[in-house]
């Protein structure tokens, strides 16, 4: 049997005036910055990368939030928690705005299902680890646990 996964990941990004960091996706509408990791590449780098890239600023990972699976096609998404280091707020090809939102804002802002679900997640300020599994047509959630952060 051949396994194959591809690993995304990305980045709910906060400044100092407790706003987040959205850009507008030609496909899926607002959305957190991120993307897929590279072969060879770690997550940290490529999340770094990837919010450079859509967005121009620079970050710090300050957490994991969690993780999901789409079930049918094999990608696994992982979800952290970014400081707003530097930069200036520059569209890519991958987005065309960018803009620092209020969190109590960027739900309303947020359609895409899977993305709205994800966003959910990072912005519960749970000490809990979300995990979940998913179908995307229809968006179905066929499996989800919350689970401590904690030593063995």
């Amino acid at each position: 049997m051949n396994y194959t996964h591809f690993v995304s990941v990305a980045g709910l990004v906060s400044n100092d005036n407790g706003e987040i960091l959205l850009i507008n996706s030609p496909r899926r509408g607002w959305e957190y910055p991120g993307g897929m990791v590279e072969p060879g590449e770690t997550f940290q780098d490529a999340l770094i990368r990837e919010i450079k890239e859509e967005s121009g600023v620079d970050v710090e990972i300050t957490g994991f939030i969690g993780l999901c699976k789409n079930v049918e096609k094999d990608v696994v998404n992982i979800d952290f928690s970014c400081r707003y280091l530097s930069g200036e707020l520059t569209t890519s090809n991958e987005s065309s705005e960018v803009m620092w939102v209020r969190k109590e804002d960027a739900l309303d802002m947020v359609t895409f299902p899977l993305t709205r679900k994800r966003l959910q997640n990072m912005l519960s300020e749970s000490d809990k680890v979300n995990c979940f599994c998913f179908k995307r047509e229809p968006f179905e959630i066929v499996a989800e646990d919350n689970f401590n952060v904690g030593k063995r």
